[in-house]
């Protein structure tokens, strides 16, 4: 069967005012029952008011059905015709007939009228009310000859489900209806099958996509003769052997392509990375051959994921936007089949799935908000086909100083893991390079999760600073670590590179990485200037979030931040319009790959610099860019014994306190002293809120006062933010000897 397991292309897609369903319809010697199967789905067409087509696929016929096929074509504006110079199979018709397809959903169906064109119909209505992925056509026991093939049908589907662990009324029924994204990834298969078409729920279910079965009337051939002789040895030994090739693609070793892999296949990028060799190989694989003690939820598709984003970046900036509005499309389309609140957005505005075809389509659809994502928590926000035991909760409080949770998928996590590594790649790093990450070390981990992070470290040859615990003798610890240590890049907060750059240039320490990743609060030009010059080295920022991890990046060019646009489209509007190029507006995020939680259109409450779209990067990459983050606050809080910490501090001590408090900000106007203002949550606890308060002194030292003032309310800047921490206190990074500087007057 030539072409059996070719890949389907990409196809632009109509707009919203196209067709609804195509029907595909497989054609071997059908010219008895082409013409009024062609009357009979059109009339179903207009009895029920669907905008369809017919698609027929003369698959290599040996009588008259290719030029009926074209008689009817050219008679019926609704037919399509298509056509195999020879025979290759029910599976490869169905293939070429839903690439020719301009409906949103197709449906296929034999030409032979044993199914009957009517209960297309009730396949119709069952996908749209059920919002099932796929729905099959189930064969009734009425009126069904109860010959030797009726038995083999099911003898062949009692096998199918006791293999794949299914529970269908008629597996192997090729009588389904979905949307024809969905069809077309199900028809994708590792080997060659005679009769795929029997494997085709397997394949679905194997894939994720929920079905569900409509009971429908099967009649006796009529006209023509079926390729099933009534004792077809050579079909059953051959449906056999397509039973042990699915048993071990879908069961024993199912395939997993990153959500990049088909695209890339059609879409060849500009340039190609040298992959790892030697021993960067080596400790590449054993990494990944240990992952369930280093890692919980990345998997080896991980690594699928890293080798395709490599691959994506280069590709050109309108590929990349393709790439993108081909993953918008599935996002919205899965959102609104599978994720109650979605649904009842979208259709409290009349709006469908079709009606969101590209990046600019997305400004129909309300912004999400945090308080949204909060009151939907449970569990009208999770989608209702999600595996829990693939699931990881996220919490964090956010720069808006208010406690916030969301829950995300292995998929996000591999791909969050994948764009991780390649933006660090960008500095100068390979993996197996050394690495020093100033962080919050173990805050809200679990022992469990200690230990792995410790094993990956190992890994990654990678030494952790601690961040908040800072005092001039941390801080020389600190820079006599990193120095012995050698790492060519260097990671963590920016305020911190910022405080240990002002005590480096003071000691005869050497520490020269090929990079420095600066994330949670972006530096100031002149800071930035301060760090390069005592570190040598040129920082590269990040912008992130606990919700999305790392959303763009600089490059080696330093001209703006890439956005991980095979992961987010990142909008920046101002006015509920896009921002034009230099202007400021709010950063507005639809994450492409959390299945189980899906993000669109999320006010994450940042401000950004929009930067012109069709301008290239000098660096290559097709990424978009966006300008300087704007909308988040540098701090660093000054405590007792010489201490000095990051507003980040209180993001990660506080995070796992969301049920006593609701809003919370540090503020300080002397060194050792801060005032703490709390909004009390609905399960405030006076012994839950000392046990805060002790850890936080040890961070800012026992002698720092902690004065606690509870208010009703704090107020937002213009950022729309609630800053964590603001300090009066100035900190001279450029005078040597002292640290701290007291506010005037004081």
């Amino acid at each position: 069967m030539p072409g059996d397991s070719e890949p389907l292309q990409p196809r632009s897609v109509p707009g919203p005012a196209a067709l609804e369903l195509s029907v595909v319809v497989p054609c071997y010697n059908e010219a008895g029952n082409l013409p009024e199967l062609v009357q009979r789905l059109r009339a179903v067409f207009e009895r029920r008011g669907i905008r369809g087509e017919i698609v027929l696929v003369n698959d290599g016929s040996r009588d008259d059905t290719g030029k009926l096929i074209d008689v009817l074509a050219a008679d019926h504006p609704e037919v399509v015709a298509v056509h195999h110079p020879q025979n290759r199979g029910i599976s490869a018709a169905w293939q070429s007939g839903i690439e020719q397809a301009r409906g949103e959903f197709s449906c296929f169906i034999d030409a032979d009228l044993q199914y009957l064109p009517e209960d297309v119909w009730r396949l119709w209505r069952e996908v749209r009310s059920s919002h099932a992925d796929l729905v099959q056509g189930y064969r009734s026991s009425i009126g069904r000859l109860r010959d030797s093939r009726f038995a083999l049908s099911k003898g062949l589907n009692f096998l199918l489900n006791t293999l794949f662990g299914m529970s269908l009324r008629d597996n192997k029924s090729g009588f389904v209806l979905g949307l024809r994204e969905t069809l077309q990834d199900v028809l994708r298969r590792r080997f060659h099958y005679r009769y795929f078409q029997s494997l085709i729920t397997v394949s679905a279910v194997s894939k994720g996509y929920t079905v569900r079965e409509v009971e429908t009337l099967f009649e006796s051939r009529l006209v023509g003769s079926s390729f099933m002789p009534r004792f077809p040895a050579k079909v059953v030994a051959g449906a056999l052997v397509d039973l042990a090739k699915g048993f071990v693609e879908f069961r024993l070793r199912p395939r997993w392509e990153s959500p990049l892999a088909r695209f890339l296949e059609a879409n060849r990028p500009a340039r190609e990375d040298v992959p790892l060799a030697g021993w960067r190989r080596a400790l590449w694989r054993a990494y990944f051959a240990t992952l369930p003690i280093h890692k919980w939820m990345l998997t080896r598709r991980g690594e699928v994921c890293y080798r395709d984003l490599k691959r994506s970046q280069w590709l050109k900036p309108q590929q990349v936007r393709a790439l993108q509005e081909e993953r918008l499309r599935r996002i919205v389309n899965h959102a609104y089949r599978h994720v109650p609140f979605y649904r009842q957005r979208l259709d409290e505005r009349a709006l469908k799935p079709a009606d969101i075809q590209g990046i600019g389509d997305l400004a129909k659809l309300p912004l999400l908000s945090k308080e949204d994502v909060r009151e939907n928590l449970f569990f009208d926000l999770f989608s209702d086909n999600h595996d829990y035991r693939q699931v990881q909760r996220i919490a964090t409080s956010g720069s808006t100083g208010e406690p916030f949770v969301c829950f995300v998928d292995r998929g996000q996590l591999e791909m969050r893991w994948a764009a991780t590594l390649r933006s660090m790649e960008w500095t100068g790093y390979r993996f197996g390079d050394r690495q020093a990450r100033l962080w919050h070390q173990t805050i809200g981990m679990s022992l469990s999760q200690i230990v792995r992070e410790r094993i990956d470290a190992l890994f990654n040859r990678r030494i952790f600073i601690p961040a908040f615990e800072m005092s001039e003798a941390d801080v020389a610890r600190a820079l006599h670590r990193i120095e012995r240590h050698r790492p060519v890049l260097i990671d963590g907060y920016a305020e911190c590179f910022n405080y240990l750059a002002s005590h480096l240039k003071d000691r005869k320490a050497e520490i020269r990485p090929k990079g420095m990743i600066s994330s949670a609060q972006v530096l100031p030009d002149d800071s930035r200037a301060v760090i390069e010059a005592a570190f040598h080295t040129k920082v590269f920022d990040k912008y992130g979030s606990r919700e999305f991890s790392g959303i763009a990046y600089e490059c080696d060019a330093h001209a703006g931040h890439h956005v991980v646009a095979e992961n987010y489209v990142v909008e920046i509007l101002k006015d509920g319009r896009p921002a034009l190029a230099g202007e400021t507006g709010e950063i507005v995020i639809t994450d492409l790959n959390n299945l189980c939680m899906p993000f669109l259109r999320y006010r994450i409450g940042d401000l950004a610099v929009a930067m012109d779209p069709l301008l290239a990067c000098p660096c290559g990459r097709g990424l978009p860019r966006v300008g300087r983050i704007e909308g988040r606050i540098q701090s660093m809080i000054v405590g007792a014994e010489g201490r000095v910490v990051p507003g980040s501090l209180f993001l990660h001590l506080f995070k796992d306190y969301d049920w006593i408090l609701r809003h919370f900000q540090v503020l300080q106007e002397r060194p050792g002293e801060v005032r703490l203002k709390v909004v009390k949550g609905s399960r405030f606890q006076e012994a839950a809120f000392a046990e805060l308060l002790t850890q936080l002194a040890e961070f800012l030292g026992r002698g720092c006062r902690i004065e606690v003032e509870f208010v009703d309310v704090i107020p937002m800047v213009r950022t729309g933010k609630r800053p964590t921490s603001l300090s009066a206190v100035k900190i001279d990074y450029q005078e040597v000897g002292s640290s701290v500087v007291p506010p005037p007057g004081s």
